[in-house]
């Protein structure tokens, strides 16, 4: 799972204070590359919250372009919405197209605030990505780093748990 390793990219101009760049560390969930497991069925593994989840072909060769879609989202400054899961948790979301093939990528971000370095940055946590059609018609959309520099200003996850 090499090609699913944290890396670091930043924003410029975006930062919190005037003139300095909005720093982004991305980090992914095995949900990118697993699904829940059904009821009964076998799984491959635990995740964070005690889920059985299996791997997912499909999703786990979608990852191999993954960092890459999202550096590039990331460096346009893409536009974002928040959505309501199953679950009732609030999350943002992308949306990426692949041959016809519609991806919702989940994420949340939560605040990176060192004052001995002089700097704060947010954490961008990609916690699924799965096929799935989403009806665009009434989402309000907006740059990452507007949700990125509220993460930072209000100083918690956003949205918010």
């Amino acid at each position: 799972m090499a090609h699913l390793e944290a890396f670091a990219i930043s924003i410029a101009g975006k930062g919190k204070e005037p003139g300095t760049d909005l720093g982004i560390v991305v980090v992914f969930s095995c949900h990118v590359y697993t699904e829940r497991a059904k009821h009964a069925a076998e799984h491959h593994m635990v995740d964070h919250h005690g889920t059985k989840r299996c791997f997912d072909r499909e999703r786990y060769a979608m990852s191999h372009s993954l960092p890459a879609r999202i550096r590039a989202q990331i460096a346009a400054d893409a536009l974002t919405f928040i959505s309501r899961s199953f679950g009732g948790n609030d999350n943002l979301i992308l949306i990426e197209d692949e041959e016809g093939q519609t991806w919702t990528i989940i994420f949340c971000l939560e605040p990176i605030l060192d004052s001995e370095a002089g700097h704060s940055g947010v954490r961008m946590e990609i916690l699924s990505c799965h096929a799935k059609e989403v009806d665009q018609k009434k989402i309000n959309r907006r740059n990452i780093s507007y949700f990125a520099r509220k993460c930072i200003f209000d100083e918690q996850r956003i949205p918010k748990l």
